[in-house]
């Protein structure tokens, strides 16, 4: 590479570098602080809450954010940087100066594999951890001075050994397990409802279930019994149960390998976790994708209405990227595709249309 060119690959990439952490900062501030908005009342209202419980909050929620937001900034930034170099002849410079297309975003490509590898490293180190330890705080109703816990569930939903059951979070105290607002359905052989009994807890300790503050309704009577605890006889093995209620954003790949297993194991459904394990790769390299997406903003003639189509192309084709990759994940969480299309599919087809469009532009 002749020293033209390097002060020219050096140039572009500290001009995307700059935007990019400019946009992510703007975006991680401002949903921050709507976030916040709608929260404050909640962390307020715990006695003894004030700026510390604010600060706290926001140290667990902005991982969340930069992790969510990465690659859309990135692909802002390209195509600002882009149309900027367009808009003022800076790339028709490079060019004569003997920089073919692929040459030009060259940089743009080294920039986003190493925000690709930094976000990934960021999500298992960082983002995971604090997104664990956000959801048990909520779960808690923000309460200060919390004993830490290993793990914890919200939002429980399943079927088990007949029954259908529902709670609003699982957490682990020590050897216990804890559950919260439990609900359980009880179907006979014919698949009818015959019981339905709510619980205001449900621990499992020493190898048993016992359920506290008990409602048992009676399908086929309609009576109602109270009491102020019960065994509970189902089977569920505590482990399998926070295997089946797996949250791969609060759990590290290597926890979330150990998971698959269990529910190998266990003959369960496993096609939710694995497409979640594989989009813990693909989510971090669809930043590589977007300076072939976002290309089309730096390239052609420049005059200002050609320019802001260009620029508004490029944006609404990495749109699209985001959309198709929400959707191909949830198809492959529902088992419709196979984990590895779900999670690599929008990546390869979007790849494709990428170069296709940088030849169309080298020619």
């Amino acid at each position: 590479m002749t020293p033209v060119r390097g002060v020219f690959v050096f140039y572009v990439g500290r001009l995307f570098l700059i935007r990019f952490f400019g946009l992510l900062v703007f975006f991680v501030v401002i949903l921050q602080m709507l976030d916040l908005l709608n929260r404050s009342d909640d962390l307020m209202a715990v006695e003894g809450a004030g700026v510390a419980s604010i600060a706290r909050y926001i140290s667990l929620q902005a991982p969340q954010l930069i992790r969510q937001f990465t690659p859309f900034a990135a692909l802002l930034a390209i195509v600002l940087t882009l149309a900027g170099l367009s808009h003022t002849s800076e790339i028709t410079i490079m060019r004569a100066a003997g920089l073919s297309v692929h040459r030009v975003l060259a940089p743009l490509g080294i920039v986003c594999a190493l925000i690709a590898g930094a976000h990934f490293a960021f999500n298992e180190t960082v983002a995971v951890r604090a997104a664990e330890r956000l959801d048990y705080w909520a779960v808690n109703d923000y309460a200060l001075d919390l004993e830490p816990e290993s793990e914890t569930r919200t939002d429980i939903r399943i079927n088990f050994d007949d029954e259908f059951i529902s709670a609003a979070s699982a957490a682990r105290f020590g050897e216990a397990i804890l559950l919260t607002d439990v609900t359980i359905v009880s179907f006979d052989s014919n698949q009818l409802i015959s019981r339905l009994t709510r619980a205001r807890a449900a621990r499992h300790i020493e190898g048993a279930w016992r359920l506290y503050g008990v409602r048992i309704m009676n399908a086929g009577t309609l009576a109602v019994e109270t009491s102020e605890n019960a065994v509970w006889t189902n089977a569920l093995d505590p482990e399998f149960l926070f295997a089946l209620t797996l949250e791969p954003d609060q759990t590290t790949m290597a926890e979330l390998i150990v998971k698959i297993g269990q529910l190998k194991e266990d003959n369960a459904d496993t096609r939710a976790a694995m497409t979640s394990l594989l989009s813990r790769f693909s989510q971090p390299m669809a930043t590589l994708v977007m300076p072939l997406l976002g290309a089309i903003a730096g390239f052609g003639v420049h005059r200002q209405g050609v320019l802001l189509a260009r620029a508004v192309s490029g944006s609404a084709l990495g749109f699209a990227y985001f959309v198709a990759e929400n959707l191909a994940l949830a198809l492959g969480k529902l088992g419709v595709l196979p984990a590895i299309i779900g999670a690599f599919f929008p990546f390869a087809l979007f790849m494709v249309v990428g170069f296709a469009i940088l030849l169309a532009m080298e020619n």
